[in-house]
């Protein structure tokens, strides 16, 4: 399928289902002042990182997975200003692992498998996320966005938060993920709020499948508890006061559309699961 076509239906369903983009929202948070610089953890196949090249950011792809760098890779032509990195992030450099792809969905390959489905695809090489931002030469990150199917804490651990500071946070969350590899999502929201960013939870229910259709619950400020501990989501963080309150003002417009259809159409219905499975 043609990149604009996928970008295109995935954006009608999720209006027709009323479903957030979380990195679409910051966009419209940060976009005003202009472009800026994008770094992308666990970069898939582009939907997130797209918008922001397409209006002139500099963005640093980090995608580990061969088949999903393919797609990224083919999915970013003709956007100078996309680096695509092929190492995974974690906190220790230069170490040789295993990465695992499920034929579930092609956006949970991960470093450790948490589905039965989970099958060895390779091999990656390590690399912290300061080490790397000192060889690409990214010596600021205005939106630092991450999703690697549960390293996503060592992820924000990896980085000098003493040289570098980003605008915005985007990272996921899932216990089922995370609670095996010895952090909770309370974790990651007290490791943001303690170097003094202000955090949103984007909450989604349980996955009941990876590769189907998710719900989204609801945004709340946190410190907050989840709604279910089982849920997942993501951490939305803010630096300064100005970004947090524009943020606030294009989730409260989410959250107050309203154009709730009567019907999803089920051929819509399967696009959208045949996208995610991809």
């Amino acid at each position: 399928m043609h990149p604009k076509i996928e970008r295109t239906l995935r954006q009608a369903a999720r209006n027709t289902l009323r479903l957030p983009s979380e990195s679409q929202l910051v966009y419209d948070t940060l976009a005003p002042r202009g472009p800026g610089v994008m770094v992308d953890v666990g970069a898939h196949r582009g939907s997130a990182l797209h918008p922001f090249a397409a209006a002139g950011w500099r963005v640093l792809a980090f995608e580990p997975d061969e088949l999903n760098r393919r797609h990224l890779l083919h999915n970013v032509e003709g956007l100078g200003a996309v680096e695509v990195d092929p190492r995974a992030v974690s906190t220790t450099p230069g170490e040789t692992v295993s990465i695992y792809r499920s034929s579930e969905s092609a956006a949970i390959s991960t470093l450790t498998p948490f589905v039965d489905t989970h099958v060895q695809a390779g091999v990656v090489t390590t690399t912290t996320l300061a080490l790397a931002c000192r060889e690409h030469g990214v010596g600021e990150i205005d939106f630092l966005k991450v999703d690697t199917e549960g390293y996503d804490f060592f992820v924000l651990q990896s980085l000098d938060w003493s040289a570098i500071r980003p605008r915005a946070v985007l990272c996921e969350f899932e216990n089922r993920k995370t609670v095996p590899l010895g952090y909770t999502w309370r974790d990651m929201a007290e490791f943001l709020a303690g170097h003094g960013y202000r955090v949103v939870v984007a909450e989604w229910y349980p996955v009941q499948r990876y590769g189907a259709v998710h719900r989204f619950r609801r945004f709340a400020d946190y410190p907050c508890p989840l709604a279910d501990e089982n849920a997942t989501g993501n951490l939305v963080a803010f630096r300064d006061a100005g970004d947090f309150e524009r943020f606030q003002g294009v989730r409260r417009a989410f959250e107050t559309r309203r154009f709730p259809p009567r019907f999803v159409s089920r051929a819509l219905y399967r696009a959208v699961l045949a996208l995610r499975r991809r």
